[in-house]
């Protein structure tokens, strides 16, 4: 009797290990990206294959005319180019100019990882790859396209632990500037505050402020939502605008790893007003727009281009092409990041709907 008890928990135990696997694998399979699941993704939708931080399309704007005189990269050395989220159209406009590709196959020319990833690869010397849609037996099935090593990061600039992994695998990075943008703080659109001082922005970020009404606003708690560590707009955070102070720390369902999240946080935040957090002037007008949200203004003022030439607008950054010193005098990539600073270079940095650094 005992023996057969023993027998059948053995049984009870495997068929519940059986039980136990098959639901991990349904599990895995539903967290996995049908797209690319025997499935084709939209191809209509340029942004098919880019960042979930990308929800607008990526079409040629109305005013869209050929600058570049010359091709400087193949299609297959397009993979050589990393990125920002923020900097994506960069990247596309690039291809545009060079082999005017469709605006749905726009997606096959532009792999950006984000700002930490691109620069660890870049540092590292990993590489990175295009990928394409092939027909296979009636399917259509996701294919690498290209892989070259990561050569140029289009991104904001290096945090210090970025030029600290640098150095330490004794890498020198290059980095210049190609275009300015705004950094700026966004809320609720019901929010009744429209600008704060720079004061107030570093005052609700260490926790000297925490409700709205000490700002003129509604009699709520502040919700202060942040980035992951050496994410682009973290970096700028905490340079740019805490410069040196202490950030207070969010809890953890207030840090958000992309700045798509960041913005549908924000925007969907159960108190709505309550909320205020930080991105690109670019990437919440042009990447990924929200009817929810609004800009806030600084000391009065906005983020336009002519503010941000200007420097009125207190916490206006760049984005920057960025290559190794060891990147050889004859490389496509090192010549790329020099034509990005020619006056065509900048034609095409307006034309990709950025503030050119030379107004």
């Amino acid at each position: 009797m005992k023996k057969g008890i023993i027998s059948n928990s053995i049984i009870a135990l495997l068929a519940a290990a059986v039980i136990g696997c098959c639901g991990y694998a349904v599990y895995n399979y539903l967290s996995v990206d049908t797209g690319m699941i025997g499935k084709k993704a939209d191809m209509t939708d340029p942004n098919s294959g880019f960042s979930k931080n990308v929800n607008v399309m990526l079409t040629r704007p109305e005013h869209w005319h050929q600058i570049a005189a010359q091709k400087l990269l193949t299609h297959e050395e397009f993979a050589g180019i990393d990125g920002s989220t923020a900097t994506i159209p960069i990247t596309a406009e690039l291809a545009r100019q060079f082999y005017d590709p469709a605006d749905s196959e726009i997606s096959e020319w532009v792999s950006h990882n984000m700002t930490d990833v691109a620069y660890d690869k870049l540092i590292k010397g990993e590489s990175n790859s295009l990928y394409h849609y092939v027909e296979e037996d009636g399917l259509s099935v996701l294919k690498e396209l290209s892989t070259q090593r990561v050569r140029l990061v289009f991104a904001t600039p290096p945090s210090e632990a970025e030029y600290a992994q640098a150095k330490e695998a004794g890498v020198t990075l290059e980095v210049e500037p190609i275009a300015l943008d705004g950094f700026v703080f966004i809320t609720h659109k019901d929010n009744p505050v429209d600008s704060l001082t720079v004061q107030q922005i570093k005052d609700i970020y260490t926790g000297r402020i925490t409700n709205w009404k000490e700002l003129g606003g509604n009699d709520e708690k502040i919700r202060a939502f942040q980035r992951t560590p050496n994410s682009g707009s973290q970096t700028a955070m905490e340079e740019l605008v805490m410069q040196g102070e202490p950030m207070k720390e969010a809890p953890k369902a207030f840090v958000s790893e992309g700045m798509g999240e960041l913005v549908e946080s924000v925007a969907e935040y159960e108190n709505e007003s309550a909320a205020i957090g930080y991105t690109y002037y670019y990437y919440i007008n042009n990447l990924y727009k929200s009817p929810d949200i609004k800009v806030i203004k600084i000391d009065g003022i906005s983020p336009d281009n002519e503010n941000l030439v200007s420097g009125d607008y207190p916490f206006t950054a760049a984005y920057y092409a960025v290559i190794r010193s060891d990147e050889p005098e004859d490389s496509v990539y090192r010549k790329l990041r020099d034509y990005m600073l020619t006056d065509e270079g900048q034609e095409i940095i307006r034309l990709a709907g950025y503030c050119p650094i030379k107004g």
